[in-house]
């Protein structure tokens, strides 16, 4: 490839077009830095390694639909810590309950007990807004570590 391009390191080319092969992602990274290959290959390989996991990819692109980042470095570091981010699946009421069953250790067993009990839809509205979850066009998101600022509350759940 390089002969090809009649360059000796692929620094010395300039790349005109980026495609992703995954829906969203590409129009999800705002990078102005203009990357080199190398770049794109570290997030290609970065990207081929959630490509199996089920749900991972909604994930990462709920995760730069909310953390908006500005190069493909820090889009690559997102990528890499992406167990840092839930993606809420449930409502408010099975919220609650997943909350509570992290909380306080409880097994399905005992949330079924609690269940005509407890309003689990409240405590799950209440945990989402202590949790700073964030609404995004590709799902509802969680930050655990630390979590989203307070100043997002426009975007957060109530």
């Amino acid at each position: 490839m390089k002969a090809y391009l009649d360059i000796d390191v692929f620094a010395d080319a300039l790349l005109c077009d980026i495609r992703f092969k995954v829906p969203y992602i590409g129009e999800l990274i705002r990078d102005t830095d203009c990357p080199a290959v190398e770049d794109y290959n570290d997030f290609a390989e970065a990207l081929e390694d959630i490509w199996q996991q089920d749900g991972a990819l909604l994930t990462y692109a709920a995760v730069l639909a909310a953390e908006k980042p500005e190069t493909l470095h820090r889009a690559c570091e997102l990528l890499r810590n992406l167990d840092n981010y839930q993606r809420i699946t449930e409502d408010a009421y099975g919220y609650g309950q997943h909350r509570l069953q992290e909380t306080l250790g409880l097994d399905d067993e005992a949330i079924y007990e609690l269940d005509g009990y407890m309003d689990f839809e409240k405590y799950g509205q209440d945990c989402m807004e202590n949790d700073c979850v964030t609404k995004t066009e590709f799902g509802l998101l969680r930050r655990l570590d630390p979590p989203f600022p307070e100043q997002r509350q426009g975007q957060r759940m109530m």
